[in-house]
């Protein structure tokens, strides 16, 4: 275990990481909707917070301690075999998210969904990591603006399809003050949505078949009939000296 995954599995046991964790699976829960298929992986986090679902489905985790070992870099699961990957919090602390996203790109089924949850550097939290001591989680991480993450996202084809703001509220580690800013969260969705401390992002795979099309093309398409031109066609519209 890296150290920078053993300081994050030792704040998700903290009361802010609770606090987050408790948001994030009541939201994912709202978004089941977008869960297909038979596979679905959750990639790091604190705990198992892949949404019930009706369908019939395998659900295992990818983590330290959990029932699956790898790395978001290079996911140990074949080309084209997951329907769904939640990624908590993953991209802030790799040390190649481009690689990542490479990767998730590469196991996900066609019309396969990614699901990114997302510290906001817009908000709360991000004045909070820049005036914090980075070597701590989980400010030693590196917020990505939504509108970068949607860039590397189309870039591999994928199309964004839901986004979910929230974490509203100061990031204070203390139980009896997130009780009492918890109407913060509720206020924050209708006046402040852009600067929630976190995102969610879903994203579908798209797969753009290359069908040939079957273009007839002749020589007289190419250039006009002779009934139009009384002379030959050339590059020089005047005779050369």
């Amino acid at each position: 275990m890296s150290v920078k995954t053993k300081m994050m599995t030792q704040w998700w046991q903290s009361p802010l990481g609770q606090y987050v964790l408790t948001q994030e699976q009541g939201l994912l829960q709202t978004l089941s909707r977008h869960f297909h298929g038979y596979f679905h992986v959750q990639v790091d986090g604190g705990k198992n917070i892949l949404p019930q679902v009706s369908h019939a489905n395998k659900q295992a985790m990818m983590a330290a301690l959990a029932d699956l070992h790898g790395q978001a870099e290079y996911l140990p699961f074949k080309c084209h075999s997951v329907d769904n990957l939640l990624l908590p919090h993953v991209l802030e602390f790799s040390a190649d998210p481009h690689q990542v996203l490479r990767e998730v790109e590469r196991v996900l089924v066609a019309d396969g969904t990614i699901i990114l949850c997302c510290f906001n550097p817009i908000s709360l939290w991000g004045i909070r990591r820049l005036f914090s001591w980075q070597a701590q989680a989980p400010w030693r991480g590196h917020f990505f603006s939504l509108a970068r993450i949607k860039d590397w996202l189309g870039l591999l084809n994928f199309e964004v399809v839901a986004t979910e703001k929230y974490l509203f509220c100061p990031p204070i580690n203390n139980n009896t003050w997130l009780t009492r800013l918890v109407v913060m969260d509720k206020w924050g969705k209708h006046w402040w949505s852009l600067f929630g401390g976190a995102t969610i992002v879903v994203a579908t795979k798209r797969t753009i078949p290359l069908t040939p099309i079957n273009s007839r093309w002749r020589y007289k398409q190419l250039f006009p009939s002779g009934r139009f031109v009384k002379k030959p066609v050339t590059r020089w519209s005047s005779k050369p000296e």
